[in-house]
């Protein structure tokens, strides 16, 4: 079985999107709802998607700049704000940065906590290093996105977290 997970950012909030199936089997999870989706490879390139209740969707995704991708249908071409996990927190990490509220640090995909080399109430600089995490059998440096003030610690080494796990809490620091 496969699995994808993509983050919408087509509304107010981003919104998760996760994909799971095989063959032309596949289960679409959005919005805490979760249904069968039948997708078939048509002999000219397009995507055929078939829901339960009948409704189909058929066209072609392309990739576009970072953050986005291109879906090309009956209505003709329409860029739609749609990435993968780490790219999307990599492309609005800036945002986040600039923004007063505490910034929580997770998990992106599951795996075990090798290190921690920050405390509760340390000092952290943008892109230092906070936790080494062993996923895939690779070291993953999670860092921070911005400077600030280490508000909660979620885990410990030898942890092992599910993806979207809740590993920091960081605090930015007060502008003078």
């Amino acid at each position: 079985m496969r699995r994808f997970e993509y983050v919408f950012r087509g509304g107010a909030e981003p919104e998760e999107i996760r994909l799971e199936g095989k063959g032309d089997t596949w289960r679409l999870t959005r919005k805490g709802e979760t249904q069968a989706v039948s997708v078939r490879r048509l002999c000219d390139g397009r995507l055929s998607l078939l829901f339960p209740d009948g409704r189909q969707v058929c066209g072609r995704v392309l990739a576009a700049e970072s953050g986005e991708v291109v879906v090309v249908d009956s209505d003709g071409p329409r860029r739609v704000p749609l990435a993968d996990p780490l790219s999307d927190r990599l492309s609005h990490s800036h945002a986040a940065g600039s923004d007063s509220a505490e910034e929580e640090i997770r998990a992106l995909i599951p795996g075990r906590v090798l290190e921690v080399r920050v405390a509760e109430g340390d000092q952290v600089r943008a892109g230092e290093v906070l936790i080494v995490l062993e996923a895939m059998k690779m070291q993953n440096e999670i860092r921070a996105a911005s400077g600030g003030t280490v508000a909660r610690c979620a885990v410990s080494p030898g942890a092992a977290v599910e993806g979207r796990a809740l590993l920091l809490v960081v605090r930015p620091s007060p502008t003078p």
